[in-house]
C-alpha cells in the first residue's frame, strides 16, 4: 500500500513545498481560531485556502475555515503542525520515502481538509483532485417527515458523499441520501 501523502510519488520540491503550505494554512486557521475565540466571535483575521495552482492538482474554492471544525480539532492542528516546523522552515528537508513525514505532512493535509471542507491532492500524487468534498450521514431508528444526509441547491463542482440509514421510513416520509436541485 503506498503512503497516503505519497513521498515517492512526489518529487523534493513538491514534498517541500506542500509541506511549507500546509504548515502556513495551519498556522492562519490557528490564529483565525484564537481571534474569534477571544473576541467572543466577532469577525477574525482571513484563512482563506488558496494553494498556488503550480502545486496542486484539480482547483479548491477560496473559501474560509469552518470555524465548528477549527474548534474541534484544535490541539490536533497544533500537535501535527508543530511536528513539521523544522521542514516547513526549510531547517531539515523532507527526502522521498521518509514514511513518517510522509504520515505526518498526510495527517496536517487531512485536518485542513476537514476544516475547509475540500480535498487537497498535490501534483504527482495517485488520489482524487483537489476540490470541493461534501459528506453528509444520517442514520435514524424512524423517518416520520422528510430527512436527508445531503440537501443542497447546486452541486458545480467537488464530490458529494451521502449516506443514509433507516430501520423504518414511515409511508408518505422522504428519506434521502443526496438531493441536489442542479447538478453542473
Amino acid at each position: 500500500m503506498a503512503d497516503p501523502f505519497s513521498a515517492a510519488a512526489l518529487g523534493g520540491v513538491v514534498l517541500s513545498e506542500g509541506i511549507k503550505f500546509l504548515y502556513k494554512q495551519a498556522g492562519e486557521v490557528l490564529k483565525r481560531w484564537r481571534e474569534r475565540r477571544d473576541s467572543g466571535g466577532a469577525s477574525a483575521e482571513h484563512a482563506t485556502l488558496h494553494p498556488p495552482e503550480d502545486l496542486i492538482q484539480g482547483r479548491v474554492e477560496p473559501v474560509e475555515p469552518r470555524d465548528d471544525q477549527a474548534d474541534l480539532l484544535e490541539s490536533e492542528l497544533r500537535e501535527t503542525r508543530r511536528a513539521l516546523a523544522d521542514y516547513a522552515e526549510g531547517i531539515d528537508v523532507p527526502q522521498p520515502g521518509d514514511h513518517l513525514v510522509a504520515q505526518q505532512a498526510d495527517a496536517l493535509r487531512r485536518l485542513l481538509e476537514a476544516v475547509y471542507g475540500q480535498r487537497i491532492t498535490f501534483k504527482g500524487e495517485h488520489r482524487p483532485p483537489s476540490g470541493p468534498l461534501v459528506t453528509g450521514e444520517i442514520d435514524v431508528k424512524q423517518v416520520v417527515g422528510d430527512a436527508a444526509a445531503v440537501r443542497t441547491k447546486v452541486i458545480s463542482s467537488g464530490e458529494v458523499h451521502g449516506i443514509a440509514k433507516a430501520e423504518r421510513v414511515e409511508k408518505g416520509a422522504r428519506f434521502t441520501g443526496v438531493e441536489a436541485d442542479r447538478i453542473g
